[in-house]
């Protein structure tokens, strides 16, 4: 147990370079005071573990646990860790976005081990801070690794990295890697080559992550390997879960195209080879994950991956929260526009005040009244009067959206969105967060009968509970359940509303089953898009050929046939239902 004494008087010691600290980024900076942790119970409840500093990007705050930094016989370098903490928030991550980009671009290099990216990100940033503050600001950061450096924290990979800052500060052999029996011509090379990176990348960082993680992947690829050195490391890692507890990051969908070409190996770029030449791959983990780019134009990360990286960066999110994101940010470019109310003129008269009746005006104008009031002689163009009307305009025109039902099929031969891209989750979210958009509300189910069925609580006008029921996934029976049909249209509606179904021909298998009752499937689809009031659409995923019978019955009662060959014609489908159905202002 340490002294409470001196536990207080290191607080005092580091309060009192706080200001300093900033100085060395900037005299103008505003940044909140640390939060300093007396034990390491305090830095247990702040989320500080392992390691004696960290920071959030959620709340701009920084974490110090006094007690570790005690034990580990740093208590003289305050500034230069105060300093490196400061530099985490103002210069690289710095923010939320810059954070997701970067642990992206460094997935794209770690093909079968992605696990490894928020670590390889934090000590990739240690690199460029602790370069800029040893080498222009002259702190002592060398020092600070003296001090942490011991006989238990040496592995191949600890040897690597202090390696790399040997050579990144002109240090002789053994100063700061000083178990030598780790030491090898392969460290050295690549030490050498990621002391040229971190200098070469120091203003555009956000473009070596990619290199920086081919370099250290075959140091990290063996679990077992990765474990142990993980351990021996975890004291420096005070930016990897920077971005616990924050909000949805926008923008993360698409496929960074230009980190993935940025996966680049370092080791074949000194020895002036091209992919694939002179050396083996294997040995040097230079491979990179598939692009495998899916949805609109391929142009998106598949739900999986983007689950797996905003986890990465968010620690605390929620599955189900991400995927509803995911849908949406995707679906946002084809909703209609936000409605824009026009307006028309609808007058009524209202009497307003009186003026002269002349001979010329309609004698029906006359205010015989008014008139006998001003004078009992009536003089017609003198004493005569007339009321003046003023108009009282209501400029509405009431154009009220008919609501939406949107039924998917979520039978055994549809994927799973949060696994695959589903195209007729994105459709169903176009549709659905357009009528929002335009005022009406939205029922979701999902089926997949015999057997489960997943629907909101009839009408709704929330978003979230909307995505929440089309992004889920049952993977039972063969086809929708036409019965799900009957809770919202067994009455006729007292709002009228549109029927979308999504499904393929197995629905005329469904049609043509046995309810056990007296009124068939077929029945009930017509009840029901007649009580809906609005049009009913089924759209389905089959070759125009296919059961024609079944589907010249379902156009007699109503039902319009939407035929899609290939999924992706969903999506022309979901926005022009939402153009002619929603933007109608």
């Amino acid at each position: 147990m340490l002294n409470l004494t001196e536990i207080e008087q290191t607080v005092a010691l580091w309060k009192s370079h706080w200001q300093q600290a900033k100085l060395e980024w900037n005299p103008l900076l505003r940044l909140q005071e640390p939060i300093w942790c007396l034990s390491h119970q305090e830095a247990k409840r702040e989320g500080l573990t392992g390691s004696f500093a960290m920071i959030r990007l959620t709340d701009h705050r920084i974490v110090i646990n006094i007690e570790e930094v005690v034990e580990r016989g740093i208590t003289d370098y305050a500034i230069e860790v105060l300093a490196h903490e400061i530099g985490h928030h103002i210069f690289t991550p710095a923010n939320l976005y810059d954070n997701a980009i970067l642990l992206n671009r460094i997935r794209f290099a770690l093909p079968g081990i992605e696990d490894r990216a928020p670590m390889i990100s934090n000590l990739y940033a240690d690199f460029l801070i602790n370069d800029k503050l040893q080498r222009i600001n002259k702190l002592r950061m060398s020092k600070v690794y003296q001090a942490i450096n011991s006989e238990d924290n040496f592995s191949e990979f600890w040897t690597l990295m202090m390696r790399t800052y040997e050579y990144l500060w002109r240090l002789n052999r053994g100063e700061l890697a000083t178990n030598l029996s780790f030491h090898s011509k392969k460290i050295d090379a690549d030490a050498s080559l990621l002391a040229s990176l971190i200098r070469s990348y120091a203003k555009n960082w956000i473009h070596g992550g990619g290199r920086f993680a081919v370099m250290v992947y075959p140091y990290l690829m063996d679990d077992k390997t990765f474990q142990e050195a993980r351990k021996k490391i975890l004291i420096l890692l005070d930016a990897e879960d920077a971005g616990a507890g924050a909000m949805d990051i926008s923008g993360m969908t698409e496929l960074d195209l230009e980190g993935y070409d940025e996966v680049i190996d370092m080791r074949k770029e000194a020895l002036g080879l091209q992919e694939g030449e002179g050396i083996k791959s294997d040995s040097l983990g230079s491979e990179k994950n598939e692009l495998g780019g899916q949805g609109p134009r391929n142009g998106y990360m598949g739900p999986g991956n983007y689950i797996d990286l905003m986890k990465q960066v968010n620690p605390k999110a929620d599955e189900q929260s991400l995927i509803n994101a995911y849908y949406k940010e995707i679906a946002l470019p084809h909703l209609i526009d936000f409605p824009v109310e026009i307006s028309e003129n609808v007058s009524l008269d209202l009497p307003e005040g009186l003026e002269t009746w002349d001979i010329g005006d309609a004698i029906e104008e006359v205010d015989w009244l008014q008139s006998a009031i001003l004078s009992p002689a009536l003089i017609p163009g003198l004493t005569t009067q007339k009321r003046t009307y003023g108009s009282d305009a209501d400029n509405a025109i009431a154009e009220s959206p008919l609501n939406v039902y949107i039924g998917i099929d979520c039978s055994g031969s549809m994927m799973n969105p949060k696994q695959n891209f589903s195209w007729p989750v994105l459709a169903a979210t176009i549709i659905g967060l357009s009528a929002l958009r335009a005022g009406a509300s939205v029922m979701g189910c999902l089926s997949g009968e015999p057997g489960d069925y997943l629907e909101t609580d009839g009408f709704i006008t929330d978003e979230t509970d909307l995505l929440t029921t089309l992004t889920s996934y049952l993977g039972t029976g063969y086809a929708y359940g036409i019965e799900r049909l009957r809770k919202p249209f067994e009455q006729e509606a007292t709002k009228k509303s549109h029927i979308v179904i999504v499904t393929d021909n197995d629905i005329f298998s469904m049609l043509d089953s046995d309810t056990q009752t007296k009124q068939t499937h077929w029945e009930l689809a017509e009840l029901a898009l007649k009580n809906a009031g609005g049009h009913g659409t089924m759209v389905l995923h089959s070759h125009p050929d296919y059961n024609k019978d079944f589907v010249i019955r379902l156009e007699k009662m109503g039902w319009k046939v939407y035929y899609v060959t290939n999924e992706t014609e969903l999506l022309k489908f979901a926005f022009e239902f939402s153009q002619q159905n929603y933007a109608y202002v």
